[in-house]
């Protein structure tokens, strides 16, 4: 029985980066060896166990067998007779198909350190387009090493467009879609991710009603450059969106988050002032406030400042943000002992608060 430590782990100490986790792949073993040893399986269609001091992963080496549609469609053999290099033979890329053992020696079949120092994403063998999910992490993994220099190699790029073209990509579920675009929202470059996709027309069987054109594109990534917020990075994708652009129905179908859902539909909602190239006016600042519910919902002024600050580096974030908090001070409760009531009252409210304001900000 034997360990190596493989995949984005070796990757990263390569490229210097700090891994953020340690996947682990042990030849030679079977499940119940495992278990007498104290690891706990995890994992129902793969053979995945946590190490019971450190909670690490670590997988019986396998092969996998394409024995029907979509990414599920693999039958997997995990006897110990599998060995290290059929193991990362079924990996994806040969920057991930690099093992390093206990020594410190690295396998390296493949040719990925090769690929590192060439800054390229090659994919490990033609297996490759057996599993359409594969597509969108060429398209994350892309979106994460661009700043790098990486680009996709030509070879695999025919391949991946090889994949769009038979289909295979409708047999993804969306909550797998989902997931894989929100590890790439947290990446140096999500906008990468979708230009990938619209490079090989995968976008219109993934997102079909969205519009990702280069104005779009630009949008995620000046929000990108100021945050990494992946909410506001999503968000960013909705501010040119036509206005019929059901966002509500967009997010249900994807199973994004309600977060996502509702930063997306403020951006659409909002388009005419993020995109106003003029100075916006006290009184516009004010109104906004009301389309917001700034009052109920402070977070989301945050929000549209962010927005609108990495489109239009310079607006006044600050004192808007300040003159705002002055301005929710004031509350009904004052103006009830004046004796306001009923209509009077909400029309009190939004004119001392107005006042306040308007005293704040233009101070």
């Amino acid at each position: 029985m034997k360990t190596y430590l493989v995949g984005g782990a070796v990757r990263d100490k390569l490229l210097g980066i700090e891994p953020l986790e340690h996947d682990w792949v042990v030849v030679g073993a079977s499940a119940e060896e495992m278990e007498r040893q104290g690891f706990q399986q995890v994992g129902k269609d793969f053979p995945v166990f946590l190490h019971p001091q450190t909670q690490e992963e670590y997988a019986l080496a396998r092969t996998e067998r394409k024995a029907g549609k979509g990414y599920k469609g693999f039958t997997v053999n995990a006897d110990r007779s599998v060995t290290l290099e059929q193991d990362l033979s079924r990996r994806d890329l040969t920057i991930n198909a690099i093992a390093e053992d206990p020594d410190g020696n690295l396998i390296d079949p493949f040719g990925g350190q090769r690929d590192i120092r060439q800054r390229l994403l090659r994919h490990v063998s033609d297996a490759f387009v057996e599993d359409p999910l594969r597509v969108l992490r060429i398209a994350r993994f892309w979106a994460r090493f661009a700043h790098l220099g990486f680009q996709v190699a030509d070879e695999t790029l025919a391949l991946l467009a090889q994949m769009v073209a038979s289909g295979e990509l409708q047999h993804l579920t969306p909550e797998r879609v989902w997931k894989e675009w929100e590890k790439a929202l947290a990446t140096q470059a999500p906008d990468k991710f979708l230009q990938l996709l619209v490079t090989l027309n995968a976008e219109k069987q993934v997102f079909p009603e969205l519009q990702i054109t280069q104005q779009v594109l630009q949008h995620q990534r000046q929000v990108s450059a100021l945050t990494k917020d992946t909410i506001l990075r999503f968000a960013s994708l909705f501010i040119s969106q036509p206005q019929r652009f059901d966002v509500a129905a967009f997010c249900r179908r994807l199973a994004v988050p309600n977060r996502y859902k509702e930063a997306a539909q403020l951006a659409q909602a909002q388009q005419v002032l993020l995109l106003q190239t003029d100075t916006i006016s006290s009184e516009q600042y004010f109104n906004l406030l009301g389309e917001l519910d700034y009052w109920r919902r402070p977070e989301r002024l945050n929000q549209w400042l962010m927005l609108k600050t990495a489109l239009q580096p310079g607006i006044p974030q600050q004192r808007v943000r300040q003159a705002a908090a002055t301005a929710a001070t004031v509350t009904a409760q004052e103006l009830l002992q004046q004796g306001f009531t009923g209509k009077a009252l909400g029309e009190a409210l939004t004119r001392r608060r107005r006042q306040v304001f308007l005293e704040q900000l233009e101070r």
